[in-house]
């Protein structure tokens, strides 16, 4: 008896639909675009103001509008060639325009594309910082005039500096990814929390040094801001800038409390036991600068500051940490001090820069020099609260 068999043709499953990755380059261009042109816009519109009213000026619209262009560009690090030198002064205060607008750029482009994690996250900051370079480059071609000329590439590579920053903060934030900053170990968080507390002291210490300084030299700071007679509007453009000058002069302060200090020109130094100046610009927030001799116990007093700053750190990364041994915790400690000098030196690097030719070809404090002598100072004091805290925990 014999049976037949039927046989079904063999079906292959269907492959899987694969969905297209929606491409980010059309909305980090975007972004890149919004960015700069809030940027320009909120710059040209007080040196316009200033232009506008300042019957003394010759030049024209579109001067003041190059004018405008190479502000932006000096707020993305950008150096500026003039007659005789080059002005590479960042004011740090206009810094946070572009970091702004390119951190909520990132956060409104993350919405229209799908970033599940850190490499789409990066791919999608390289969209936005990679466009916002090369139209800062364009613009340092555009601006250049035969008494100011841009540097390109200084404004390529700062620029995407700024951008990956900013739009790089707003992307994370936006797509929930800082989270991924507590899978680092236990040891590298407790020693940033340490660095930037200890840093944070350094900072408030520089801003109140400054502030002090010129509440007392007020009359002085009056006298220069009248001498030039800039009228209302110039005057609150003076404001202005000093306003942005305004973290410049904490990191100045930041290191003349660690001892090295900073120069106003070349061959001149202001420091807590000491200082050597010539004539300086009549510019308002510089009436700060001590007139002669500081007292020896206010140097000694402002010194305090960096070992305060390292033996908060110090305790702050020993309560993060469960460490048994005084050694180790002393150990682990002192790595705050090259942490945080680390540090120190790139804010004195940016906060300092040519003012032209001449005598202010330096102006500004020495990174390796404060950078060196703030990891010293806070290293010990850290080293030994840390070990203070461990044996005290013992009893």
């Amino acid at each position: 008896m014999s049976q037949t068999v039927e046989r079904r043709p063999l079906t292959r499953p269907a492959p899987p639909v694969r969905r297209s990755t929606p491409s980010v380059l059309a909305p980090g261009a975007t972004a890149a675009v919004w960015a700069l042109g809030a940027g320009l816009v909120t710059v040209a519109v007080p040196v316009l103001l200033v232009w506008a009213t300042d019957s003394r000026s010759g030049s024209g619209a579109a001067a003041a509008i190059r004018a405008a262009g190479q502000l932006w560009l000096l707020a993305h690090g950008t150096s500026l060639a003039v007659p005789g030198g080059v002005v590479g002064l960042t004011p740090l205060g206009l810094v946070a325009l572009p970091l702004m607008l390119l951190h909520r750029a990132g956060r409104h482009c993350t919405r229209s594309v799908a970033v599940p994690g850190l490499r789409a996250a990066g791919q999608l900051v390289l969209a936005v910082a990679g466009p916002y370079a090369l139209a800062a480059a364009v613009l340092a071609a555009l601006t250049a005039t035969t008494a100011v000329r841009p540097d390109p590439v200084r404004a390529l590579l700062g620029a995407l500096l700024i951008a990956v920053l900013g739009a790089g903060s707003g992307v994370l934030r936006e797509a929930q990814l800082f989270q991924v900053v507590r899978q680092l170990p236990d040891q590298v968080l407790s020693l940033a929390v340490g660095a930037a507390a200890a840093l944070g002291v350094l900072v408030a210490g520089g801003a109140a040094l400054a502030g002090v300084s010129l509440m007392l030299h007020a009359g002085r700071a009056t006298t220069l801001a009248g001498a030039a007679a800039p009228g209302l509007v110039g005057g609150v453009g003076l404001l202005l800038l000093g306003v942005l000058l305004v973290p410049n002069a904490a990191i100045w302060g930041m290191s003349w409390i660690a001892g090295p200090g900073f120069a106003v020109g070349v061959g001149t130094s202001v420091g807590p036991f000491g200082s050597t100046l010539g004539p300086v610009p009549a510019f308002p927030l510089l009436a700060a600068l001590p007139g002669g001799s500081v007292p020896v116990w206010l140097g000694v007093l402002t010194l305090t500051v960096p070992l305060v700053a390292g033996a908060l750190g110090g305790m702050l990364l020993m309560r993060r940490r469960s460490v048994a041994s005084a050694a180790t915790a002393a150990l682990e400690a002192s790595l705050l001090g090259p942490s945080v000098g680390v540090l120190v030196a790139a804010l004195c690097a940016v906060s300092g820069g040519p003012l032209g030719g001449g005598r202010l070809n330096a102006v500004g404090p020495s990174p390796w020099r404060v950078g060196l002598v703030v990891a010293l100072e806070v290293a010990l004091p850290a080293a030994a609260a840390a070990a203070a805290i461990v044996v005290h925990g013992r009893r």
